[in-house]
């Protein structure tokens, strides 16, 4: 039950590909640096500005953990290689993200990003997956007490942010400019397929922020909709809530999840052993 309560964000039924990706951990939680280097390796090799690759070039890209398993060889010639896990689950995360209806397969990266954005922290979460849809380094503001979240074995593979690589790139700033459909796709991009909208989509909720949307953006001086400034966007009231309460980019542990789970199956045995019939 707690599984099911983490991954229905904005809907009454799971996110099945929240939950493939969550079931697949351990795997490297990317740096925001690390998820715009992917995010332009995409559009490098994307010539033709699509939002779309095929596997071909998707195995061109170097993704965010590529090639850092280090596999110990075994001594003896004869004994089976190492299982390479990361090689796997690049392989996987393109059979899970890639829409099979096309022929052949695609791959829309930046819906991709926008699930590898996920984070603990949920806010922290958010600022990531602005960060990636604007193409830009969108810093969070410093908080004065900054929410806890529990350390898991998540958060041990969590990258810090090398200083001396925000300096080589010119995209990291907060000076990026984001369009209302930008704005739109950061706040529902689970439930953007076509084939994944239905009347338990949460389509009404969707609308009303939509409505909101375009309120902000004539309230900032953008009648005509066009892309405001992601700084000015940040300060007004609604945004700020919105970023504070939304949970669709918190990275769910499913490790301690199901442990906690577990642990309240086993009071529940226990108490129930009490009770005298």
């Amino acid at each position: 039950q707690n599984l099911a309560t983490t991954l229905t964000v904005n809907s009454e039924l799971i996110d099945w590909r929240r939950f493939l990706l969550t079931a697949a951990q351990p795997w490297p939680v990317p740096s925001v640096i690390q998820l715009l280097n992917t995010l332009h390796s995409f559009k490098a090799v994307d010539e033709a500005g699509s939002g779309f690759v095929t596997q071909e070039y998707y195995n061109q890209v170097d993704l965010c953990f590529k090639g850092s398993e280090d596999l110990k060889m075994p001594e003896n010639p004869t004994d089976p290689l190492p299982f390479n896990r990361q090689e796997h689950l690049i392989m996987f995360f393109f059979i899970l993200f890639a829409d099979a209806r096309k022929d052949p397969s695609q791959l829309d990266y930046t819906k991709m990003l926008l699930y590898f954005a996920s984070h603990p922290d949920a806010v922290e979460g958010v600022y990531r997956a602005l960060s990636i849809a604007t193409g830009t380094y969108i810093h969070r503001r410093k908080e004065v007490s900054r929410p806890h979240v529990s350390l898991s074995h998540t958060d041990m593979l969590i990258k810090e942010e090398p200083l001396v690589e925000k300096e080589k790139i010119l995209y990291c700033t907060d000076e990026g400019r984001i369009s209302m459909a930008t704005l739109q796709r950061v706040f529902h991009h689970e439930g953007s397929k076509a084939g994944d909208n239905h009347r338990f989509s949460g389509q009404q909720k969707t609308g009303s922020n939509n409505k909101h949307f375009r309120k902000i953006f004539e309230e900032l001086g953008s009648e005509d909709l066009k892309p405001i400034p992601v700084t000015i966007l940040l300060k007004h009231p609604f945004i700020q809530d919105l970023i504070n309460n939304y949970q669709g980019y918190k990275l769910p542990d499913i490790k301690v999840i199901l442990q906690r789970d577990e642990q309240t199956q086993s009071t529940d045995g226990e108490i129930y052993k009490d009770v005298k019939i």
